[in-house]
């Protein structure tokens, strides 16, 4: 009797949550690639930095991947010339299943949604205030957006269930 009765309660409760569980994994999804390129741009600026050289990373809007690009110093050997070399990318790395990029852009140029998208990180680590968002395939109105603070480096991120992209307005003078 003691064992119909556990059965029953763990029936009842893995009822209750299976189909709820299928709603959180898609938001971990996108928070999770959201997340993986929010730690690959502080490294970016740190190693921009710390080596004093220009890091960029590379944001292919159409097939959901990235990459990180390095000056092409950082393969400099006894024998060549620093002006023969190309810039060193690393492969492509892909958004998890179900994400895609919403858009990438800045106050100047604007949201784009098509094409390859560079943040350049110059020798200080800087780079010009940027926004990065990410959507579900399977629920467009679910969009993660990170708004990247060019001057300091601070980073935000925004969880929009309404399908929303932050948008920057061009600094004018008043604003330093």
């Amino acid at each position: 009797m003691e064992l119909l009765v556990t059965m029953t309660l763990v029936a009842l409760i893995l009822a209750i949550i299976a189909p709820n569980l299928g709603s959180f994994l898609p938001e971990a999804r996108l928070e999770g690639s959201g997340k993986q390129i929010l730690r690959r741009l502080d490294w970016a600026r740190s190693e921009a930095r710390i080596q004093g050289k220009q890091v960029s990373l590379d944001f292919d809007l159409d097939r959901g991947s990235w990459r990180i690009v390095l000056p092409p110093e950082q393969q400099l050997t006894r024998d060549q010339e620093a002006w023969t070399l190309e810039e060193f990318t690393e492969d492509w790395q892909r958004l998890e299943n179900d994400v895609v990029f919403a858009g990438a852009g800045d106050a100047k140029t604007g949201m784009v949604q098509r094409g390859v998208y560079r943040i350049t990180f110059d020798e200080f680590g800087f780079s010009g205030d940027q926004v990065l968002a990410l959507r579900l395939v399977s629920d467009p109105t679910m969009v993660w957006s990170l708004t990247l603070q060019g001057l300091n480096g601070s980073v935000s991120t925004q969880l929009s269930e309404k399908g929303e992209i932050p948008t920057l307005q061009a600094p004018t003078e008043a604003a330093f």
